[in-house]
């Protein structure tokens, strides 16, 4: 019978640095993964805007625009987007006056054109950019970029007027603290549309 003292093959010091390792491996890579999962579109929108300064893009500022209204919306959603097209479009461009035409995705972005340069040049040369939002776009990244640029925008400009027009097509989108918030601050930009009805 051999007798086998496992005391002897254990180095404490090379074993208290490997579990560190190892902690910290696992600590580190919970953490990255975590914070990227919740500040994803946080962390694109400021590696994009560090990419266009390093180019040496200006301002958005522009000297005129070319629409009025730049509509986002979920053209995923067929009922979104036939209400936007049939609809909306309808009531702003031929009912309305058509001297500065509304910009929608569908109809007037380039394609092929990446979506950051899309909604950065939709929201630059629009008067105002109206958010059309229903329960899956409000939790949309491209809802959120959007919202970030036209801050952006804002902040650029020093515009007095707010640029920003919301439509909620449901009652129950208003589950963001900003976007309840906003609802409450800027009621004249602001519109429910329920069954056909709009209300302010």
């Amino acid at each position: 019978m051999i007798l086998f003292d496992f005391d002897q093959c254990v180095n404490d010091t090379l074993a208290l640095l490997i579990s560190i390792l190892t902690s910290t491996f696992i600590i580190v890579t919970t953490s990255m993964t975590t914070v990227a999962h919740i500040f994803y579109w946080d962390a694109s929108y400021v590696l994009h805007y560090l990419k266009a300064k390093w180019k040496g893009y200006g301002s958005s500022a522009s000297p005129g625009s070319v629409y009025d209204v730049f509509v986002t919306y979920d053209t995923k959603d067929p009922w979104v987007s036939e209400w936007v097209l049939e609809k909306l479009r309808v009531k702003l461009e031929d009912e309305g006056d058509k001297a500065l035409p509304l910009c929608l995705e569908e109809r007037d972005w380039p394609p092929g054109t990446p979506l950051i340069d899309n909604l950065t040049q939709s929201i630059r040369y629009s008067r105002k950019t109206l958010f059309v939002l229903t329960q899956a776009y409000a939790k949309t990244g491209v809802f959120r970029l959007a919202m970030y640029l036209a801050h952006q925008r804002l902040l650029d400009e020093n515009l007095d007027n707010d640029v920003i027009v919301l439509i909620f097509l449901e009652k129950a989108v208003c589950y963001s603290k900003y976007l309840r918030l906003r609802k409450r601050l800027y009621r004249r930009s602001v519109m429910e549309f329920c069954h056909g009805v709009s209300t302010e």
